[in-house]
């Protein structure tokens, strides 16, 4: 009998670059948004004329042997990274919900997200970790997502 946990690990980021591609920012009233999977070296140059969301996944793990074994979780940590703070208060809010709809979505070619246990709201940040810029502002969240892998 073969054991089950021995398979494949989800494609976290996948999934997310997927789902985030399904956003359509235009549509909700930001129209300058940049998404990017990870924090670049242009991160400034991007902030200046852009609100910014990077995002980043953690490693997936099996959440527990009671679990089935294509059920993943993984830390969702995400940036949002612009100069106006009205509208990085809107754009994080806007970010909370949609994230909040994806265990209700259509599943993607990755799997699809099941639930988000650990779910926080974005936080004010120190920005020397991600820009150098001393006008912009930060917030940041780490969200912890529950997927299904495809079987």
């Amino acid at each position: 009998m073969a054991d089950l946990s021995v398979r494949a690990p989800l494609d976290a980021e996948g999934l997310v670059d997927a789902l985030f591609k399904r956003v359509d920012f235009r549509k909700a009233g930001f129209d300058n948004v940049v998404v990017l999977p990870r924090d670049v070296a242009d991160t400034d140059s991007y902030a200046f004329d852009h609100d910014v969301v990077i995002w980043h996944c953690g490693a997936p793990v099996q959440p527990d042997w009671n679990v089935k074994a294509w059920v993943w979780r993984f830390a969702l940590s995400l940036t949002v990274v612009n100069r106006d703070p009205d509208i990085s208060s809107s754009l994080c809010s806007f970010l909370h919900e949609t994230i909040s709809r994806w265990p209700y979505g259509e599943p993607t070619e990755f799997g699809r997200v099941g639930a988000i246990p650990d779910n926080p709201a974005f936080e004010q940040v120190a920005i020397g970790d991600v820009v150098t810029t001393k006008t912009a502002v930060v917030r940041s969240c780490t969200k912890l997502v529950q997927a299904g892998s495809v079987r």
